[in-house]
């Protein structure tokens, strides 16, 4: 299985205390256990790596580069990349997506063909997708037979 995971549930599982962090945390395990292929795009790496840098800080304006950069180097191997082109903007922009950039990686995942579903801690910004949503608790009931 194929599955798009969102920044979100990277980041809710690196954080430890967000609402969905133990069932992200889950997702995250299975995915580093080869239990189902994740799958991103530039954007969603783009966006874990600069909420991690406004997270991990060594003082007030700057970031634990290290930290970053290991945590990036640990988790760009997990996942499979799908490209975005000018395609998956315009199909956002003529979609019915509120989020844009929600619409952006839909139809990143829809245009490389195979994605299962989308893994997100916020499915009702992907309401108009094409692809399953589900978020991590239903993904791991559901794919992970835990």
């Amino acid at each position: 299985m194929r599955v798009l995971i969102d920044s979100d549930v990277v980041i809710a599982a690196m954080a430890g205390s967000e609402d969905q962090s133990e069932a992200s945390q889950v997702v995250m395990d299975a995915l580093a256990d080869g239990r189902f292929t994740g799958c991103t795009t530039p954007v969603l790496m783009a966006n874990i790596m600069f909420v991690i840098s406004n997270k991990w800080r060594l003082g007030r304006r700057t970031p634990d580069r290290a930290r970053v950069v290991k945590a990036m180097n640990s988790l760009l191997p997990m996942f499979t990349m799908i490209p975005i082109g000018h395609a998956d903007f315009y199909a956002s922009f003529a979609s019915e997506f509120g989020d844009l950039e929600d619409g952006v990686q839909h139809f990143a995942a829809l245009h490389a063909t195979g994605v299962d579903a989308i893994v997100t801690c916020n499915t009702k910004d992907f309401g108009p997708s094409q692809i399953p949503v589900l978020d991590p608790s239903k993904f791991a009931a559901d794919h992970l037979d835990l």
